[in-house]
């Protein structure tokens, strides 16, 4: 793939209409929670502004300015992330140009791992083996390459307690406080407090001492693309737009999670995380027994707003009661999972949450 190129000066003069229409006319969308995606090939007056053959195959990628609110940015900007990464690791999309919330990304051959093997399924070893690599493969990026992280974000090696407290606060920030004004209510009577992720933070223990490094934040099956045409590697890892600086441990608990791997599978790839870290960066694997479930806490206990807030948006699209029903089952086994790291004192029952669907519905302007 290649180092980033820098972004083409002349990018900054073409209009957002101009990039729209040629996204309609040329660009096959694709699907995408945070970003509007377009896969398009270059004609001759673009290819020649981007340096690239005619007919190249880019995606223009564009931030959904009304997405709801339900991840942590450590950087506002990918393409600062793509441009510090692509020097070092060699797989991942270069960013060609971008202006604002707009970017033009080399377009990735090959298949996302969810096409080829869904969420719940086990993984081969060989490619939960590359998976592990990947993650460890981070910790070359060296700190000066990225962008400035904000000036409340812990910096030094072995502040990981530091580093957990800072993703809680930023999860109470970036998800809770936004999001709140519309869906307190609905949290509030499934038996949520509004101080749930400050109380995780305030309760979290001392922890090891690690080595920080870059992290992707996000690598689930969506985020990882099997492209055949890769020699020295099977895999491409994208969507870094939520990568963060940090405990390395904080990476494989997302991982573990968001992948779905099967329960019986997890003791798999957590050796092969601590053999490929260990080999690149012994200091990263201390603690691994002890500190991961702190971790893997956090991932349940952040998840639990968004894990509520699409089931409830998607019944304002979709009335009826069976509708309720599966909405009332997903919030019930995202609070299962989430009682314990925040401490809630029980997992309210299919009728009291269809109740408290029912009344926020109703509260919801036409």
């Amino acid at each position: 793939m290649g180092a980033s190129s820098a972004p083409n000066p002349s990018y900054g003069h073409m209009s957002d209409k101009t990039w729209e229409r040629l996204a309609r006319l040329k660009g096959a969308p694709l699907s995408g929670y945070h970003n509007h995606n377009y896969v398009l090939s270059l004609t001759g007056p673009m290819s020649r502004r981007l340096g690239l053959p005619v007919g190249t195959r880019v995606t223009l990628r564009t931030r959904k300015a009304a997405a709801l609110p339900v991840v942590i940015r450590t950087w506002q900007r990918e393409a600062g992330i793509l441009d510090a990464i692509g020097g070092v690791l060699p797989h991942v999309p270069q960013c060609l140009a971008r202006r604002g919330d707009e970017s033009i990304h080399s377009y990735v051959e090959g298949v996302p791992l969810s096409a080829v093997c869904p969420n719940g399924k086990r993984v081969g070893s060989r490619l939960v083996s590359a998976l592990a690599e990947l993650l460890a493969d981070m910790t070359r990026v060296p700190r000066r390459a990225l962008p400035a992280l904000p000036e409340s974000w812990p910096r030094r090696d072995g502040e990981g307690g530091a580093f957990l407290r800072a993703l809680a606060l930023a999860a109470e920030e970036q998800i809770k406080e936004p999001n709140w004004p519309v869906f307190g209510s609905l949290f509030t009577a499934l038996g949520i407090r509004e101080d749930a992720l400050t109380r995780f933070a305030e309760c979290l223990p001392t922890l090891g001492e690690r080595p920080f490094s870059l992290l992707h934040g996000d690598l689930h099956r969506d985020n990882v693309i099997i492209s055949h045409g890769a020699a020295e590697s099977p895999l491409i890892c994208v969507d870094w737009e939520l990568a963060t600086y940090g405990d390395p441990l904080h990476d494989l608990a997302t991982h573990l999670v968001r992948m779905d791997y099967p329960e019986c599978q997890w003791a798999e790839v957590i050796g092969e995380w601590r053999r490929a870290m260990g080999e690149r960066r012994p200091e990263a694997v201390r603690g691994l027994g002890q500190d991961l479930r702190h971790y893997i806490d956090f991932e349940h206990a952040q998840s639990i707003y968004p894990d509520v807030m699409r089931p409830a948006l998607w019944l304002l699209r979709n009335q009826g009661e069976a509708t309720y029903e599966r909405a009332a089952a997903a919030i019930g086994r995202a609070i299962g999972v989430a009682r314990a790291p925040l401490r809630l004192a029980e997992v309210p029952g299919p009728e009291r949450i269809e109740r408290a669907l029912r009344a926020w519905v109703a509260c919801q302007p036409a």
